[in-house]
């Protein structure tokens, strides 16, 4: 087993040879050479992105005795040492398996130690998010005040769990994706030495799937190479990897935003079928669209990437991905009302117009001409002001037990997904968040100004969905995740100002409303033959 692989062949030795950090770098080179180098670092980024490399080539210039322009000499006895594995005044920790209480004490009783070769004691700290919080608290004494010949080198790929108290005391370099030229320069750099024969379009591929990571693309191209015997090519990088290229993400994106819904079923059951995994394919749609709504600021775009963002958030808490991408996709069919809103966009980059074209025709589909429709009208009380009422009411009894109460019963819902009466509902319910509760009031956040004005609009719905699957009978109100930070720092305000709430009395308005009651459409009766005839309702 002589063979090593390439990620570990071609890891950089020195900072010179790392790609795409070059802040990182010049920051870490200047610190060094001026002797102004912190006693802790806290290295964050994504993954494969060289946090853990730059530790060990920081690890081993802090103790070199003739740095050569910034970099370790590799000649001296203390570089030599510390490349060796063996080094026991370099300790590297790995806090996913080592996150326990009594492996941190027993760091603290070692930093005492004078190193026994080198100049420095460096413990380089990887995932240390995965600490436990008695690990972190038996941490942060040390790390606040360690030895003078001991240095700490603490890496994360999720900061936002790694405690405050940590962070206030290491200095943090944040490190970024690598970007494209750089990671293509240096996998056909690799190629090059490796005599590895590879297309230019599957480096690319190569570099889409792995994110930024470069760790992830040296260790892709060598599986590649593995694969293939002769030239890598584009369908060797997607075959091995279970994923759909770049070009065909882009031919199914375009054809869901243009509604042709039966050629993107299709495609997605035809690649499911192949064992390609859903939901990549559904982050990768979505990625997609991200780059086109950049460049064209469209209303309908908009509505088809949220309706992608929720199906994607159900399909990651269920074992059904299909069912709900289906049923995102049935849903932005139905949008095809506003279709005119992606022409321009359509022209542009040579989509066929499918909808357009035959606008007169889904007309009719949708509302037959020669079939006589029903219309009611009818007057119905709309609450004025629903949001400011409803959370103002909230406040004046709101009780953590309340809140507690209803956020233990809110996974109740996952069970309820395809419920034929309440589905639709609960599938909506689960991406909102419960954030403050009374006796008889209910407050729920969620991310997009849409889902909550239509949520506003049609509350009764989502009020009986409650009652029925969690026994909560309660008025709720939906908010944005931003409006609800502005309510509570008003709700701190006035109550350290002995401000009291008071309820409010609902001012509600009489409406007329003309109801259309039409028959189901073909899109409506295959919606229901898939989820076994689950509610939908088209939105006017």
């Amino acid at each position: 087993m002589s063979y090593q692989t390439l990620y570990r062949k071609y890891r950089p030795k020195s900072l010179n040879e790392v790609y795409g950090q070059k802040i990182i770098t010049r920051i870490l080179t200047n610190a060094i050479e001026s002797d102004k180098f912190a006693h802790a670092y806290l290295f964050t980024g994504p993954r494969g992105c060289g946090k853990t490399s730059i530790a060990k080539i920081v690890a081993r210039m802090v103790n070199c005795l003739n740095l050569k322009n910034g970099d370790p000499c590799n000649e001296c006895v203390n570089c030599l040492d510390s490349i060796q594995d063996s080094c026991v005044d370099i300790i590297e920790i790995d806090a996913a398996s080592n996150n326990g209480v009594d492996e941190i004490r027993e760091l603290k009783n070692n930093v005492t130690i004078l190193p026994s070769n080198l100049k420095y004691k460096v413990y380089i700290i990887d995932e240390v998010h995965m600490l436990s919080i008695g690990a972190f608290n038996a941490l942060l004494k040390t790390l606040e005040e360690p030895p003078e010949h001991v240095i700490f080198i603490l890496a994360t790929t999720d900061i936002e769990k790694v405690p405050i108290t940590i962070i206030s005391r290491c200095q943090v370099l944040e490190f970024k994706k690598i970007n494209k030229n750089d990671m293509f320069d240096r996998l056909k750099e690799i190629a090059k030495l490796e005599k590895i024969k590879i297309d230019d379009d599957a480096i690319n591929e190569i570099i889409d799937q792995s994110d930024g990571g470069l760790r992830d693309a040296i260790g892709l191209l060598d599986l590649a190479s593995s694969y293939s015997s002769d030239k890598i090519t584009l369908d060797d990088i997607t075959t091995i990897n279970g994923n759909v290229s770049t070009h065909e993400i882009e031919n199914l994106t375009n054809m869901i935003i243009s509604h042709d819904i039966d050629k993107s079923i299709s495609c997605i059951n035809e690649y499911r079928n192949g064992g390609k995994d859903l939901i990549k394919l559904t982050e990768k749609i979505i990625k997609q669209l991200n780059i086109i709504m950049l460049k064209n600021n469209n209303t309908n775009i908009c509505s088809i990437y949220e309706l992608l963002l929720d199906a994607l958030s159900n399909m990651k808490k269920n074992n059904l991905d299909s069912d709900y991408l289906m049923l995102a996709l049935y849903k932005i069919d139905l949008l095809n009302n506003d279709v005119s809103k992606n022409t321009e966009y359509m022209k542009q980059e040579n989509i066929p117009t499918i909808i357009e074209d035959k606008k007169e025709e889904i007309k009719k589909e949708i509302l037959p001409e020669e079939k006589e429709v029903k219309r009611k009208k009818k007057s119905i009380k709309r609450i004025v002001d629903i949001k400011n009422t409803r959370v103002n009411n909230t406040f004046v009894d709101a009780n953590k037990d309340e809140l507690k109460k209803i956020k233990n019963k809110w996974n109740d819902l996952d069970n309820y997904t395809l419920d034929r009466k309440y589905g639709a509902c609960v599938c909506e319910l689960i991406d909102v968040t419960p954030v403050v509760a009374s006796k008889d009031y209910l407050v729920l956040t969620h991310k997009y100004d849409s889902f909550v004005d239509k949520g506003n609009s049609n509350i009764t719905s989502y009020e009986e969905a409650i009652k029925k699957i969690l026994d909560v009978d309660v008025k709720i109100v939906f908010i944005t995740e931003k409006e609800w930070n502005k309510y509570k720092k008003e709700y701190i305000e006035n109550t350290s100002k002995d401000i009291k709430y008071n309820l409010i009395e609902e001012k509600t308005e009489e409406i007329n409303n003309e109801e259309e009651i039409e028959e189901e459409h073909d899109i409506i009766k295959k919606a229901n033959e898939l989820f076994d005839n689950i509610e939908i309702e088209i939105e006017e």
